[in-house]
């Protein structure tokens, strides 16, 4: 998949309904397309999904999705076919979507062709008085009606989202440019640890920008090293430790670490718990960090 920018009136939105936040050690349970044509919505597409597992009660207690309607539902490896056939070759647009798609490829045990549209990405570019941009807070600032946390009404939510992000920039005589331009600074201005940047073009529109990166585990396509210089190459700030300031962590093996019991290292722990309090915090696994880089 390709993540582009493009202000389009032809496309699908896309929301997942999870267990949990990592791809590789949790599932989905709800999936929610709307299909939009001149601006439009002229189809949608909506499935409870079998995980294969009960769901605990925190996670029912946020999306309202309980063990008893999931029951006799498909598993998401039965939906690929109605699921891509129903997106076809259509953009796809979402809030974070890297989040669902990496859920959603790796269910479907297939990487995605479709290119994709993050509003999220928008958003901290065009509302930057506000200090986070969750679709929950972009709903609430924006008075955009969002009944329940599913994923039939988080699509119809991003839908109306874009709309505003639409409205704004034409309001503003706004071109793509003029909110996602790269600019040149000196390296002295980049508040990095010991790896420093190759050149001093920084791109603030990448999603490492100026974000606190945290890696745990063993990348399989790169050294840590080298993946940890393309985050400073962008103007990503490394840390080595999980905080209440960390903005991403990137998954990558733990099988190689004798002391990992249950599939999770300490960070990953440390990341879920402070994205269940609410912490503006990312957890992407390798193949999304390289998406992210369109290295895939």
């Amino acid at each position: 998949m390709k993540y582009v920018r493009k202000i389009i009136d032809n496309y699908c939105v896309l929301d997942l309904e999870t267990t949990g936040l990592s791809p590789n050690y949790d599932s989905i349970i709800e999936i929610g397309i709307i299909k939009v044509k001149e601006n439009k919505i002229v189809d949608k597409y909506n499935s409870l999904i079998n995980p294969g597992f009960l769901i605990n009660e925190y996670i029912t207690s946020i999306t309202g999705i309980t063990n008893e309607m999931l029951k006799g539902k498909p598993k998401i490896i039965d939906l690929k076919k109605e699921v891509l056939n129903f997106i076809g070759n259509d953009v796809l647009v979402g809030h974070n979507i890297s989040f669902d798609v990496s859920f959603l490829q790796k269910g479907f045990n297939e990487e995605l062709k479709n290119e994709y549209i993050d509003t999220l990405q928008f958003c901290r570019k065009l509302f930057k008085e506000l200090s986070h941009h969750r679709l929950t807070d972009m709903s609430n600032y924006l008075e955009i009606s969002r009944n329940e946390h599913r994923s039939m009404s988080d699509c119809l939510c991003t839908k109306e989202l874009y709309d505003c992000i639409k409205e704004k920039m034409k309001n503003n005589g706004l071109e793509i440019n003029d909110i996602f331009a790269k600019k040149n600074y000196s390296s002295k201005n980049i508040d990095i640890h010991a790896i420093k940047p190759d050149n001093i073009e920084i791109d603030e529109d990448n999603f490492f920008y100026n974000k606190h990166c945290v890696f745990t585990g063993k990348l399989e396509k790169m050294i840590r090293k080298d993946a940890m210089q393309l985050v400073v190459n962008v103007g990503g700030i490394l840390d080595n430790s999980v905080t209440k300031k960390t903005n991403y962590l990137i998954l990558g093996n733990n099988d190689y670490c004798s002391s990992i019991k249950d599939g999770k290292s300490s960070k990953h722990k440390k990341a879920e718990k402070y994205k269940l309090e609410g912490q503006d915090i990312e957890i992407i696994d390798e193949d999304t960090f390289y998406n992210l880089f369109n290295l895939n």
